[in-house]
């Protein structure tokens, strides 16, 4: 199994090659958004690529169907006693009535608000959690720039979504990266490790030797985080 990239229209596609006795290039889209392709050992990486970049609409077009069912999906458990993450930490939720405010204190997440809905509560929360992202991605940027500056790269503007799919992603023609909103219940750490993934992207678009080389170099436990991110901080809200 190794990871791959190509490119349609300015927008980065990943794809995970798996090779096995398979008679064609077989392509699919998993219920987890992750674009999968299966190929004989005995066909070249160039025809793979190819294949792939002839799909990208396809796969586009699928990842945004994902992407949109999951966005209305009724958050899950979204209740007093819920454990939320916060920059790497848990803690416990409570919610009451009052004037919309939400602020942490010790080990819980004190959420004041005249909803009464669970999406209506839903929608404030990561309302909240964009403000301090706005913040927070923007002072590790500053942090983590210093690194590539050296390498001729632009220091580029932050976009936030909120995505299932995807911790991040650059779009090099208009030098923005853009971060998932859940990286705010990461810890320090792991948003580094993925900014300056993307920051490294605008040197190698790819994810070729040249691309794990540098960040390798500048960042030499960004496996380490990047594990660390997949495996923690996920609380379905």
């Amino acid at each position: 199994m190794s990871i791959h990239t190509v490119q349609y229209k300015g927008i980065e596609l990943e794809f995970e090659l798996i090779r096995k006795d398979v008679k064609y290039i077989n392509l699919r889209v998993n219920k987890h958004g992750n674009v999968v392709v299966s190929a004989s050992k005995k066909v070249p990486f160039p025809i793979i690529k190819e294949f792939v970049e002839s799909k990208s609409l396809w796969i586009i077009t699928h990842l945004a169907e994902i992407e949109k069912i999951r966005q209305n999906l009724p958050p899950c458990g979204f209740c007093n006693g819920k454990t939320l993450y916060y920059l790497g930490n848990p803690y416990c939720l409570v919610i009451s009535n009052g004037p919309s405010k939400i602020q942490i204190q010790g080990d819980k997440i004190f959420m004041f608000s005249t909803s009464t809905t669970t999406n209506a509560l839903h929608s404030e929360y990561l309302s909240w959690l964009k403000e301090q992202a706005n913040i927070k991605f923007e002072e590790i940027l500053q942090q983590i720039y210093p690194l590539v500056e050296p390498y001729g790269i632009l220091q580029p503007t932050i976009q936030i979504r909120n995505m299932k799919t995807l911790w991040g992603s650059c779009t090099t023609e208009g030098n923005t990266i853009r971060l998932n909103l859940q990286l705010m219940k990461a810890s320090q750490d792991c948003i580094e490790q993925v900014i300056l993934h993307e920051l490294v992207h605008f040197r190698y678009k790819n994810h070729g030797e040249g691309f794990y080389t540098l960040l390798s170099l500048l960042m030499p436990d960004w496996k380490a985080r990047k594990n660390k991110l997949e495996s923690n901080f996920k609380d379905g809200v």
